[in-house]
């Protein structure tokens, strides 16, 4: 990237004290913070406000930890979003997720998938082709998470949906992957 500043030391001074506010709290919870937050906070305050739904839904969400990582994963399987799958995989596995669950993401069908998940996958295979989720998956979606839960599967898969979008605009890639 050459026109947007990659580099959070290089910020101007407003949008570093909220950059070094945020890292901060990500840290108190034991998570870095940069990737594609560097690009978005070329502009602070939608920075701010796209950080503050995705520290709520990560951090104080309704969903367990491994649902959560779980949808994560698969939406950065199925758009190609390298930095996300990277940059969660060991909080998957940290949450409980099993590396074989990890490694099948991609090719596994629903029917084999332990329970939550392969609920999870059918969910996501909506939420990823733009089509209705239907009565039926709402329906067991509440009886394993409530209904908070049910609006925050779909949230989460759009949250990451536009993570996608702007890992994929601004080039933003693992660090093994960067010229």
């Amino acid at each position: 990237m050459t026109v947007l500043e990659m580099d959070a030391d290089k910020l101007p001074a407003p949008a570093n004290a909220i950059f070094d506010r945020i890292a901060a709290k990500r840290r108190a919870h034991g998570e870095g913070f940069g990737g594609p937050y560097l690009a978005l906070f070329n502009h602070p305050a939608l920075a701010e406000r796209v950080e503050a739904l995705g520290f709520f839904l990560k951090f104080e969400g309704v969903l367990p930890r491994a649902v959560y990582q779980f949808i994560v994963l698969s939406v950065a399987r199925a758009t190609g979003a390298a930095f996300e799958w990277h940059d969660h995989v060991q909080h998957a596995l940290t949450a409980g997720l099993p590396q074989s669950l990890i490694d099948g993401i991609a090719g596994v069908s629903s029917a084999s998938l332990p329970p939550p998940y392969g609920l999870l996958r059918d969910i996501l295979a909506k939420t990823l082709a733009w089509q209705p989720v239907s009565d039926a998956l709402q329906a067991q979606a509440v009886d394993e998470w409530g209904k908070e839960g049910l609006v925050e599967v779909v949230v989460v898969s759009g949250f990451y949906q536009m993570f996608a979008a702007i890992n994929q605009g601004f080039d933003i890639r693992p660090p093994a992957e960067r010229v």
